[in-house]
Parts: C-alpha cells; sequence; structure tokens
C-alpha cells in the first residue's frame, strides 16, 4: 500500500500562500505583466537532468523555469527551445547570466549569479518589465539584493547536494531551517530556498518564511512512497 505524500509543487504553493498572507499582501497578484511571482523554479542543469524538456512538460501553473546551463556546447540553441516550450504552456523562463541572449529569445527576464547582482540596475532601466531574480548564498548578499531593484533571491544550499560537492561531507555548510529564517529576517526580498529540496524534505521548510522552493534534481524524486500498512 502506498501513502501519498505532498509533491514539490504542493509544498512550494503553500509556502507561496504563507508568504503572501504574512508578507506581501497582493504583491502576487500586481507583478508585472499580471503573471505574479512563481512558487516553484526548475533549474535546468542537462549533467543532472538530461532532458528538461520532460520536466517542463510536467510544470503546472505557478512554477517557472531558470535556464541554467552556462557550458552546454549547444546553449543558445537549446535555451530557445526550451524557451518555446514554456512559451506553449505559459510559463515563466528566465535565462541566467546572459542578458542578450534573454532578449534574443524573448524570455521573461533574468536570473543573476551573484557576482552579476549589481548589474540589476541598469538591467532594471533598460527592462523594466523582465524579472529579476539572484542568487544568494550568505546573509551580506541577501541584504545586498534587498537593495537592488531586484525581484526574488534563491538562497543555496540549504540541503546537502551534489551540486555542492562539499555540502555530502560536511566539508560545506548546509543553511538548514535556522539559515533560511535567518536570511529571510535579513531580507524584504521574497526568498526562495535552493539545494538538495525534494518531496522528501520540503515540508521541513513550511512555515520558515519562503516564498517558494527551487530545485534540480529535486524533480525526479518520486512523489509516492512505500508505506508500511497499519495494522488494526
Amino acid at each position: 500500500m502506498t501513502e501519498k505524500i505532498l509533491t514539490l509543487a504542493d509544498i512550494a504553493n503553500r509556502l507561496s500562500q504563507e508568504y503572501c498572507q504574512n508578507y506581501c499582501q497582493n504583491y502576487l497578484q500586481d507583478h508585472k505583466k499580471g503573471q505574479g511571482l512563481p512558487s516553484l523554479f526548475f533549474v535546468t542543469d542537462q549533467q543532472a537532468i538530461p532532458y528538461p524538456e520532460k520536466v517542463i512538460s510536467e510544470l503546472t501553473k505557478g512554477a517557472a523555469v531558470i535556464f541554467r546551463d552556462y557550458d552546454h556546447p549547444s546553449r543558445a540553441a537549446l535555451c530557445a527551445e526550451l524557451a518555446k516550450l514554456c512559451q506553449k504552456k505559459n510559463i515563466l523562463f528566465l535565462v541566467a547570466g546572459d542578458i542578450s541572449l534573454a532578449e534574443k529569445i524573448g524570455a521573461g527576464g533574468v536570473h543573476l549569479p551573484e557576482a552579476m547582482m549589481m548589474q540589476a540596475g541598469d538591467i532594471r532601466r533598460n527592462y523594466p518589465r523582465w524579472m529579476i531574480t539572484a542568487a544568494c548564498h550568505d546573509l551580506n548578499s541577501v541584504r545586498q539584493a534587498g537593495k537592488l531593484p531586484i525581484d526574488a533571491a534563491l538562497i543555496a544550499p540549504v540541503f546537502p547536494t551534489y551540486s555542492h560537492a562539499g555540502t555530502l561531507t560536511g566539508e560545506q555548510k548546509t543553511l538548514g531551517r535556522r539559515g533560511v529564517q535567518d536570511m529571510v529576517k535579513a531580507s524584504g526580498l521574497p526568498l526562495y530556498g535552493l539545494g538538495g529540496i525534494s518531496s522528501l524534505n520540503g515540508h521541513e521548510l513550511i512555515g520558515s518564511g519562503l516564498a517558494g522552493l527551487a530545485a534540480i534534481r529535486g524533480f525526479q524524486i518520486a512523489q509516492e512512497i512505500p508505506r508500511p500498512m497499519k495494522r488494526g
């Protein structure tokens, strides 16, 4: 017998609802283009997820895609292909770290690596309707992002993850729930947890103040797991 657990989207939607009630009032409804902030980001990485189109095909309303794949040999072509898939599904598509590519394929905005955050002002002036997100890894970067025209930040790594191998051996610290809450308190921006998050552990972040979740491999985690049958 299997017992259905919360999916990644379920958890992200709950976080988004909590965030709206506690922090942003009508912000999500009034955001640029009427799209609102997503509750869940799929961050592409073909080494981890060889077929991103499969994940995109299963995304539901309220999700968005951040196209990363910085070192892909055909990055521009893959970006254009995935952007078209998102357009058909009416899913927000952001390009990481490349303003010109985002403009070329008609993206809804950009995701800035931490080192590019200071470009946010120029980007906002040139592309006022774009959504701009940024990556943050500590309290200082979160505070800095809050001073810039950035719509939201992805904070990482929340849990041990293959994307940061040191977190698996203990050589690199993770944020954990307490670190996430510290970042939420330090910034007025909507924050999204990234790093090692799946349907199996995402519930630990409910009530943390996050506006939603972001994941790479987390989309591959089974949404149902076997449970022992209860005896009467």
